[in-house]
């Protein structure tokens, strides 16, 4: 496969995050193609490849990657990003009310490609680590739970 591609679908997937485009990540994939990472709890498709990325943006208003080293097998389509993302956990995420904490996580991406797209993201990080930063681990959530329980209040009203 051609670098020029492989750069070309991973930039604007990189680009999609970064502005908060989930229609611009969507754009970066071929037809069936999936991301699995600690944080999806599973593998996702389509639809919920959008909506997986507009939770988050929406979780982390601010959120932003950074990649910091690729690695690529154009034989076989294949790259290794090493990323670092930053964010604010201002809005909801998932079941998660706001905490107010900023997170900087580093991860790894295996991407395969074809000539129409990412084929394939499986994402590796440490989701303890995420948690921790967030102050979601004991005995940090205990001073959480103000801000965890006002924010539970205000998603019921």
């Amino acid at each position: 496969m051609p670098t020029s591609s492989i750069d070309e679908y991973y930039d604007r997937y990189v680009e999609g995050w970064n502005n908060h485009d989930s229609e611009g990540v969507i754009d970066a994939f071929a037809d069936g193609g999936t991301v699995s990472d600690p944080a999806t709890e599973g593998t996702l498709s389509g639809e919920e490849i959008k909506e997986w990325v507009e939770e988050t943006t929406e979780g982390f208003p601010d959120v932003r990657f950074e990649v910091e080293r690729r690695v690529a097998d154009h034989d076989k389509g294949l790259l290794f990003v090493e990323w670092t993302m930053y964010g604010t956990h201002d809005g909801p995420f998932g079941p998660l009310p706001p905490t107010g904490q900023s997170v900087e996580m580093n991860g790894v991406d295996v991407i395969a490609f074809s000539d129409d797209g990412i084929t394939s993201i499986n994402g590796f990080f440490d989701m303890t680590d995420f948690k921790e930063q967030l102050g979601l681990t004991f005995p940090a959530v205990l001073g959480q739970l103000p801000t965890l329980a006002v924010g539970a209040i205000k998603a019921t009203l």
